[in-house]
């Protein structure tokens, strides 16, 4: 089986010499059939001339680089490297270990133990993950904006916002991706959940380098949150309509019942029922308009989920269509 390993860097002449090494070494000394995609996002500093200088000292024949003179987002580079991987097993991870030196070992081990299962994703907000080395403010910005996006999204996974992954080439080749920037992570995963691929999470440490953790030339701050939360909403609602419209609908006819009721027992007793049945009537509108919008967004998301499914050959269909079955009526024994 043969192992794709893709890492995209922009501006970073001042570790990436290094980096490529360390993992060219440690990808040699785990892998028999492997490749490492490094692509260069449009580096305005010294970055491709120092590591085209490191692989000529090094054992290359393994290593491509893939490099554009402009800057495109971290999502543009990823898929640029994922499209021209040749490997079963297409790992996407930062180039400096900073997931850990054995990161890419443990993804790839989920993914050839469990042939049912279609991506792993490296998580530090799972049990035995974390952040090392991390400023505290930053490990509260990731820790509050990683909630506020799975109450967004979805409670199923404990990180949706994370490059270090591992794909089946067949799954996440021909899955179609728009967003350029960091929002390409969370894409994929609610493109790839709404297809029925299986999905698995393994914890994960980061660790920044000492005395690195403010230079903003060595490492960069994460999505500023609210233009993540934005987004991801944004991708939510085609994703998880119900979890909006449709508990907003459910919250709005108890309203509008509670209301009702009281304008009725008002109208019995003599009372004044007018004000009660008025923002009754304007809440049951309400339910029915959330209603109308959450029978809408999942339409679209099937009709999208059509889309997305047409660009799978039909065999990996009826795979994933099984898959279902089986999770829906395991096997009794």
């Amino acid at each position: 089986m043969k192992i794709s390993v893709v890492s995209p860097f922009f501006n970073e002449q001042a570790i990436i010499a290094t980096a490529a090494r360390v993992m060219i070494d440690r990808l040699a000394s785990r892998f028999e059939d492997w490749e490492l995609i490094l692509v260069d996002d449009g580096s305005r500093d010294d970055s491709l001339a120092r590591l085209t200088s490191a692989l000529t000292e090094a054992d290359a024949a393994h290593v491509r680089v893939l490099s554009y003179p402009a800057n495109k987002g971290r999502g543009h580079a990823l898929k640029t490297g994922i499209d021209a991987a040749t490997g079963d097993i297409i790992v996407t991870t930062e180039t400096d270990l900073s997931w850990g030196e054995d990161i890419v070992e443990r993804l790839v081990a989920v993914l050839t133990a469990d042939p049912d299962v279609d991506v792993v994703v490296a998580s530090v907000h799972m049990a035995g993950g974390g952040l090392a080395n991390v400023p505290p403010h930053r490990v509260f910005l990731t820790n509050v904006g990683n909630q506020l996006i799975r109450s967004c999204v979805s409670r199923e996974l404990t990180m949706y916002t994370g490059m270090t992954r591992a794909y089946r080439r067949e799954v996440i080749q021909p899955l179609e991706v728009h967003e350029r920037g960091k929002e390409f992570h969370l894409e994929v995963i609610l493109k790839l959940m709404t297809l029925g691929f299986v999905i698995r999470e393994i914890p994960a440490t980061i660790t920044w380098a000492v005395g690195k953790q403010d230079k903003k030339p060595t490492r960069k701050s994460s999505t500023k949150l609210f233009q993540t939360i934005v987004s991801h909403l944004r991708f939510s609602l085609v994703g998880k309509p119900s979890q909006y419209f449709g508990l907003a609908a459910l919250a709005s006819a108890a309203a509008a019942a509670l209301f009702l009721g009281w304008a009725l027992i008002n109208l019995l007793t003599g009372a004044v029922a007018a004000y009660a049945a008025t923002v009754g009537l304007i809440l049951a509108v309400m339910a029915l308009t959330f209603g109308g919008f959450s029978a809408l967004f999942t339409e679209l998301r099937e009709i999208l989920r059509g889309q997305w499914a047409a660009s799978y050959p039909s065999s990996l269909q009826r795979l994933v269509s099984a898959r279902k079955v089986r999770r829906a009526f395991p096997p009794e024994g």
